[in-house]
């Protein structure tokens, strides 16, 4: 099962990270959405978590804010400041991927039950943009294992994927 993580920059490179099961495949970066796809395209993921919104609301809050401040998470408007740059970006990039799915890195590795500690010392991210891209790749696994619920476009981890020991 081989995933991505990208976390979406605007102004500078996003950061992605490539799992094949729990295993780090390659940390890369990239600038232009098309150079995102272009290198993903040699691991050919099943699926691709962008950390970033992929639609926007209709006012102010999507369903899937409401519904995940009501849990406890929290998370920016869409359309709040740069975020409205962000998620335009999130959208195209979606598109042209197909197979992305929308996912927050705090929220999942809350959802998870995993620590900040135990990603750096298993996956050693290069960067912190890279530790996001990890969490969003962890939870493009969990989404393909079943372990995850919808909300809406948003897909929240319900378990890790992996064991660690």
């Amino acid at each position: 099962m081989r995933v991505a993580g990208v976390d979406l920059a605007v102004v500078r490179p996003s950061a992605i990270a490539v799992l094949d099961g729990c295993e780090l495949a390659a940390y890369l970066s990239a600038m232009e959405l098309e150079d995102i796809v272009s290198s993903l395209s040699p691991y050919r993921p099943a699926v691709v978590a962008i950390d970033a919104p992929l639609s926007r609301p209709e006012g102010w809050l999507r369903d899937v804010e409401r519904e995940l401040l009501r849990l406890g998470y929290r998370l920016l408007p869409p359309l709040m400041g740069p975020m409205a740059r962000l998620t335009e970006r999130g959208m195209r990039l979606a598109q042209m991927l197909g197979n992305a799915i929308e996912v927050h890195p705090k929220t999942s590795l809350k959802a998870m039950g995993l620590e900040p500690g135990l990603i750096y010392s298993r996956y050693r991210p290069p960067t912190k943009d890279h530790f996001d891209a990890v969490l969003a790749a962890l939870t493009a696994l969990a989404y393909l294992k079943g372990l995850y619920r919808s909300i809406g476009p948003f897909v929240l981890p319900l378990a890790s994927p992996c064991q660690y020991t």
